[in-house]
């Protein structure tokens, strides 16, 4: 029988190693001479901890398939389980964690390397630590409130890992965010106050339920619609998406790797949660044509932006904009295709957006920051080159990448949704993302160089960016090893569709 202590084990391992980090670096830095290979050591052993609960808890979860495929655990006694904060545990949620933990242990490992030893790297660290603990605890989170409150903590815990260079332009990027945060925190929790003034509970499935009974569901939908606004604003859905491209411009590349290959996975994670497994069916309140619509908006403005950039950074940084609307595409669809898509793009664009941005703090570090500056990159610096192809390639779905079979899911499960016209749209967006990005390889390969570079390759970082290089071309050849994975999560959603 799987008990709180196992749910809450992976972030409470996280927190308290964020709260030991402090010293530890210290310690590290002053008596073991600033030594990488310790202070890799300590990133490393909070991951094989929390690595051994998930697979613990994964084991249990999928060895009793006598049970129900949703896990509710209670803070406390069942009696009293309307004002309780509660946990879920599912397959989604199972899969979701996994994905955080690989992302945010290759993240991990180059931050280490990128970060070193800086004045304040052991609260950077810590903060890194903190915020996946929030993450893992938000989304085994059974309830709204819960929900609301871990995730709260990891948006608080960004905002300082964009602000760590302290640089002009990274703290007015932090503001921005900290203000978009604010405005989307009042949304959802006045949309919570209205729900628990007419159900009286929080719970998912309380309000689910609520739904479908109440006669009058105007009030409880204008509720949900103030929730949805606020994680729209947190997920940057298009036309709330200003401060994605600033912060994570601004932001060290080591936390732009992290935050789009943890955080933003988590955002639609959150999405998906409240509108796929509350709000069906659909039929109770027609969202899924007006998400489609935002869909389409955000894929098209974040292409047609990243389009215009010549800053390679802030270039990914739309393509990120992008990637949400092709999340969105999948949500759509409520069904199990849908689903499907949706978690492998999860895990898919969270490796090809961080892969983007560790290339791309490599390249920083050499002073290079626009197209021009990377004429001909690519055959002075091979390695580096060949993992932003990668990445480039994998983000416009070409054949043999991960990336294409993300995007074959996410398309086919419009059309299984009878919205061939967002397929189309979502297909010609992938042709122009592919435009641009191959101008990129072009820079890179076909253009003499422009600028005098020495030095060698960091093989140091080369290590976790070509973990994820190795990742992508495994996954587009046997995606299979996911979608085994993903396929008991889809079960689930017809489950609760015929329940």
């Amino acid at each position: 029988m799987i008990g709180l202590l196992e749910v809450a084990a992976p972030s409470i391992i996280l927190i308290i190693s964020a709260l030991l980090t402090l010293p530890a670096v210290n310690l590290i830095r002053r008596r073991y001479n600033q030594r990488f290979s310790i202070l890799l050591m300590w990133i490393l052993t909070p991951f094989i901890l929390v690595g051994a609960s998930i697979i613990s808890l994964a084991i249990k979860y999928h060895g009793q398939s006598s049970l129900s495929p949703f896990l509710r655990i209670f803070l406390v006694s069942d009696d009293l389980s309307h004002i309780s904060s509660s946990f879920l545990v599912d397959a989604v949620s199972i899969y979701m964690v996994i994905v955080y933990f690989i992302v945010g242990l290759i993240s991990c490992i180059y931050a280490v390397f990128y970060i070193g030893f800086d004045d304040l790297s052991e609260r950077y660290f810590a903060l890194m630590f903190m915020v996946l603990g929030g993450v893992m605890a938000a989304t085994f989170s059974g309830d709204l409130l819960t929900l609301f409150i871990f995730w709260e903590v990891s948006a608080a815990g960004s905002c300082f890992l964009i602000i760590y260079w302290k640089k002009p332009e990274s703290i007015e990027a932090c503001l921005k965010y900290l203000v978009m945060i604010i405005i989307a925190s009042a949304f959802i929790v006045y949309g919570l106050s209205i729900i628990y003034g007419l159900v009286g509970s929080l719970n998912f499935w309380t309000v689910r339920a609520a739904l479908a009974s109440l006669t009058d569901k105007s009030l409880l939908i204008v509720a949900f619609l103030f929730v949805v606004c606020g994680y729209a604003i947190e997920s940057a859905v298009v036309p709330f998406h200003m401060w994605l491209p600033d912060a994570y411009t601004a932001a060290p590349s080591s936390t732009s790797a992290f935050l789009s290959a943890v955080v933003d996975q988590a955002s639609y994670y959150v999405f998906m949660r409240v509108l796929v497994y509350i709000l069906t069916p659909p039929d109770i309140l027609n969202w899924p044509f007006t998400l489609a619509v935002f869909s389409a908006l955000t894929m098209t403005v974040g292409n047609l932006f990243a389009l215009a950039q010549r800053d390679v950074k802030r270039m990914i940084s739309y393509v990120c904009v992008a990637d949400i609307g092709y999340n969105l595409i999948a949500i759509t669809s409520v069904k199990p295709i849908g689903v499907m898509g949706n978690l492998f793009f999860f895990f898919v664009g969270g490796m090809t957006t961080a892969l983007a941005f560790m290339v791309i703090g490599i390249i920083n570090s050499l002073g290079l920051k626009s197209l021009d500056d990377l004429s001909g990159i690519g055959k002075i610096f091979p390695m580096t080159g060949f993992a932003l192809v990668v990445a480039s390639l994998s983000f416009s779905g070409i054949p043999t990448l991960a990336g294409f079979m993300a995007k074959y899911m996410v398309f086919t499960a419009a059309i299984a949704a009878d919205m061939a016209w967002l397929a189309v749209i979502g297909i010609l967006n992938s042709l122009l993302q592919t435009a641009y990005l191959v101008r990129l390889i072009h820079y890179m390969y076909a253009k003499k160089v422009k600028k005098r570079l020495g030095g060698r390759e960091p093989k140091n970082l080369l290590l976790p960016v070509y973990l994820l290089v190795a990742s992508i071309l495994i996954l587009g050849v046997y995606p299979s090893i996911v979608l085994e994975m993903i396929y008991p999560a889809a079960q689930q959603l017809t489950l609760l569709l015929s329940s």
